[in-house]
C-alpha cells in the first residue's frame, strides 16, 4: 500500500499528539497514520520533540511556513531578470 503524501492536517497532528502521550514509537505512529516515518520524525522534532509536541502549535507553525512570502526567481537573480527583460 502506498504511503499518504498529503501535508499533515490538524487532525493528523492531534493523532500524533495522542500517540506520543501513549509513548508509541514513531514507526508505529507512522503506520497508524499510513505515513512514512521519515515525515513523522521531522514533524515531531521541529515542533518540540516527543516531550513537548503540541498539535495546535505544530499546525500554526506549518500554516505560517506555507504562507511566508517567497522571493521569486526574477527578484533574486539580477542576471536572469535582465535576460528576461531584454528579450
Amino acid at each position: 500500500m502506498a504511503q499518504d503524501r498529503r501535508p499533515f492536517a490538524a487532525e493528523d497532528r492531534e493523532e500524533i499528539s495522542r500517540y506520543l502521550v501513549l509513548s508509541l514509537p514513531n514507526k508505529e505512529i507512522a503506520a497508524l497514520l499510513n505515513r512514512d516515518d521519515s515525515v513523522i520524525c521531522p514533524d515531531i522534532s521541529r515542533n518540540g520533540g516527543r516531550a513537548a509536541y503540541r498539535a495546535v502549535a505544530a499546525q500554526l507553525r506549518a500554516e505560517e511556513q506555507r504562507l511566508r512570502p517567497k522571493e521569486g526567481k526574477l527578484g533574486a537573480d539580477p542576471r536572469l531578470r535582465e535576460r528576461v527583460h531584454s528579450d
